[in-house]
């Protein structure tokens, strides 16, 4: 029994591994809209899954909606998507940006360590254009969104697939004593620096907008 037990276990970790990394890769190909048809379908089960399981913090939910109040006045399409999220060992939180319809995006992968990459080292940066409500991204995901809940769409060996986050609060901006997701502690200097540099670069931004 133990010996099953611990080839469970393997299996377990070896699948949530796979799939983690794979969110986390570039898709082949952005998904079909007879694809995300279907997975708007399954979006909506593990939905359902979600409620019966997550926790929020108040003050931080409350945060957040004063800050996309404030957006809404000056991109709206962007706001439905703007926060922080969870699933099982990865986050993704999503900024806007000085560029109307424009979002940019930190995954994390707690898993990730080592290596001479930041995507290696467990942390992504990636920007998207938001368009009929729904994101797309530089590296061909297709974000969809309801409520409190986000989907990460993707296609991998022709196959069109999904991976559901949670809401779970506010933003603050990569600096180099707080990564989104991350002990600080645990991230080279340079992967920091990297995710800040582009941050700017994209003109991303966690602070309530400027312009008019």
């Amino acid at each position: 029994m133990k010996g099953r037990s611990l080839l469970g276990l393997i299996m377990s970790l070896t699948i949530l591994c796979t799939c983690s990394l794979a969110v986390f890769a570039n898709s082949d190909r952005y998904p079909t809209d007879a694809e995300l048809k279907k997975l708007r379908l399954d979006f909506e089960k593990q939905i359902d899954s979600f409620q019966k399981t997550s926790r929020k913090d108040t003050s931080e939910i409350n945060q957040l909606r004063a800050f996309r109040s404030a957006w809404s006045k000056v991109d709206p399409g962007v706001v439905p998507f703007l926060g922080a999220y969870r699933a099982l060992e990865e986050g993704k939180f999503i900024y806007p940006s000085n560029t109307k319809g424009r979002v940019c995006i930190i995954d994390t992968y707690l898993m990730g360590r080592g290596g001479s990459t930041a995507e290696s080292n467990g942390i992504l940066f990636t920007v998207g254009s938001v368009s009929n409500g729904t994101i797309r991204t530089t590296n061909n995901h297709v974000f969809i969104q309801k409520g409190d809940y986000l989907g990460d769409t993707y296609v991998q060996k022709d196959e069109a697939r999904l991976y559901g986050y949670n809401l779970i609060g506010s933003l603050k901006p990569p600096s180099v004593t707080h990564i989104p997701g991350f002990n600080i502690n645990y991230l080279p200097d340079w992967v920091k620096q990297e995710i800040i540099q582009k941050f700017k670069e994209a003109g991303c931004t966690a602070s309530l907008p400027n312009r008019r």
